[in-house]
């Protein structure tokens, strides 16, 4: 893991993120998280080719899958397919505390013959954006067996990753193989709204240091003003201007972690007015102000 990116989100030219690995050379990440309401993680879209996979083992939580809101509860799972839009959120009054696994499926590609049997019919099925293991399904407790097998043993070592991967797969592939939940009429729509909204977030990404409009961001996905507001009101829960205003409030956060700049010149470089409208916005979402909230992550 590269200490310096921990905790931020950093994406391609596409706007997929970038997964800050354990290891560099072996494509996972297995964390024991937790969120609350206001952290700077809650809320935030993004998506990438590595599937994920989290448990939860305290308390309650949220998630949402390409517009699906999915609530987990202790002993409940949800696995998210490669090359979802998704972001888990706080359920109050409690944090949810639980282990991810975010993991290339290359993985488990030893040859051909497993990606092309084993792999690649999950990865690319359409229909199941996300499977979630209730509490209490004949195969939950065995997924958080195993997942909390990968942060507490096997995390680190290569071989016990990749051997619980495989056991985690195969619990996988016997859902897909039984899956209906979704329908090809609704998987298209989600689709193509989806691959519109991908390239709305990754036009924010772009440019919000700089004064963007709705109907420049409209525009970026091949929408109307009206079908904007509606796609990032179903999937995100927030209009796009509230979007990218939260989006800055985490630029704003990476900068206060990374070094003692000067808060005008983060209020300039994250496409504030001034310093006073910056501090006023970073509060209405994290109920910090920036001074307090670099006071608490530096220690």
């Amino acid at each position: 893991m590269i200490n310096e990116y921990k905790g931020l989100v950093r994406t391609r030219e596409d706007g997929s993120e970038i997964v800050n690995y354990d290891d560099a050379s072996f494509p996972s990440y297995i964390y024991d998280g937790y969120v609350y309401s206001g952290c700077t993680w809650e809320r935030v879209p993004h998506f990438h080719k590595d599937i994920e996979l989290l448990s939860v083992h305290s308390s309650c939580m949220g998630y949402s899958v390409n517009g699906t809101n999915i609530f987990l509860e202790k002993g409940d799972t949800v696995f998210v397919n490669s090359d979802q839009l998704h972001y888990s959120y706080a359920t109050p009054p409690r944090e949810g505390r639980y282990v991810i696994a975010v993991m290339h499926p290359r993985i488990l590609c030893a040859n051909y013959a497993v990606e092309a049997k084993a792999v690649l019919p999950v990865i690319s099925n359409k229909k199941v954006p996300f499977i979630h293991f209730r509490n209490g399904d004949r195969d939950a407790a065995k997924m958080q067996e195993l997942m909390l097998f990968l942060y507490r043993q096997a995390h680190g070592n290569e071989f016990l990753i990749t051997k619980t991967f495989f056991e985690i797969w195969e619990l996988i592939m016997v859902r897909v193989n039984e899956t209906g939940e979704f329908s090809n009429d609704d998987m298209a729509n989600r689709g193509v709204h989806n691959d519109v909204l991908k390239a709305m977030m990754n036009y924010v990404d772009k440019n919000y240091m700089n004064n963007i409009t709705l109907s420049e961001i409209a525009s970026a996905g091949g929408v109307s003003r009206s079908l904007c507001n509606s796609i990032f009101n179903r999937y995100t829960q927030m209009t796009p201007i509230e979007y990218i205003m939260h989006f800055r409030t985490r630029k704003v956060a990476d900068l206060l972690q990374s070094g003692d700049m000067p808060m005008s010149r983060i209020a300039e470089l994250t496409g504030f007015s001034n310093a006073s409208y910056m501090t006023e916005t970073f509060k209405k979402f994290y109920k910090f102000t920036p001074r307090e909230y670099k006071k608490s992550v530096q220690g």
